[in-house]
C-alpha cells in the first residue's frame, strides 16, 4: 500500500486537500492524488485551458504525448505551484484510472514542495528516466492527422468555435488545422 501521495495545486499554504473536484464518470466530489511525483508535476497547469496529455505506463513511467509543436514548453514553462505531500491515513484509495487515487474526505497535508519552474522540473524528471516525452516533431504524419481529427471533434463537440474564452483561444492558436476544420464544419 502506498504511503506517500502527491497533490498538485497553484494555491499556496494549504493545510488539507478538500474533495472539490468531480470524479470522472460518477460526478462524486473527490480530491485527486498520485504516488508518482513526476505525474503530479503535469497537473500544475493552467486550469482554464486544462490540457494534460499524459499517463503512467505499466512500468510506472510517466508518458507525455505532445499534440502540437513545443507543447510541453508552451504549457509548463514559467509555471509555478505546490506539490502537496500527504500520508495515506486510510482515506486515499485507487481511482478508476491508472496512477490516479482519490479521497471523498479531506486529507491532511504533511509537507509542501514549492515548484518554481514546472517545465524545468519535468525536463529533470525526463533526464532521470521518470518521464518519457513523445515530441510532436518525432511523430508520424499519420499520428499527427489522428490528433488533428481528435482535436477537431473536441472543438466541435464543445462548441468552441462560437466561444471567446481562454480555452477556445488556446485551441485556435495551438491547433490551427483542427480549428479550421472545425470552423468549416460548424459553418455548414
Amino acid at each position: 500500500m502506498n504511503k506517500i501521495f502527491y497533490h498538485a495545486s497553484s494555491i499556496p499554504n494549504l493545510n488539507e486537500i478538500l474533495p472539490l473536484s468531480k470524479m470522472h464518470g460518477s460526478g462524486e466530489k473527490v480530491c485527486y492524488f498520485t504516488p508518482v511525483r513526476a505525474y503530479a508535476l503535469f497537473y500544475l497547469r493552467d486550469k482554464e485551458t486544462d490540457h494534460v496529455t499524459c499517463g503512467i505506463s505499466n512500468e510506472g513511467i510517466v508518458t507525455y504525448e505532445e499534440q502540437f509543436p513545443n507543447q510541453l514548453k508552451t504549457i509548463y514553462q514559467n509555471r509555478s505551484g505546490c506539490l502537496y505531500i500527504c500520508e495515506n491515513n486510510g482515506r486515499i484509495s485507487l481511482g478508476n484510472k491508472g496512477g490516479v487515487w482519490t479521497s471523498n474526505k479531506p486529507v491532511a497535508i504533511s509537507y509542501a514542495e514549492i515548484i518554481k519552474d514546472v517545465y524545468a522540473e519535468i525536463l529533470n524528471a525526463e533526464s532521470d528516466g521518470n518521464v518519457a516525452v513523445i515530441r510532436y516533431e518525432q511523430m508520424s504524419e499519420h499520428r499527427k492527422a489522428e490528433i488533428a481529427q481528435m482535436i477537431k471533434n473536441y472543438i466541435i463537440n464543445n462548441h468552441m468555435t462560437a466561444m471567446h474564452s481562454p480555452k477556445s483561444r488556446f485551441f485556435a492558436e495551438n491547433f490551427p488545422q483542427a480549428w479550421e476544420m472545425a470552423s468549416k464544419t460548424a459553418a455548414q
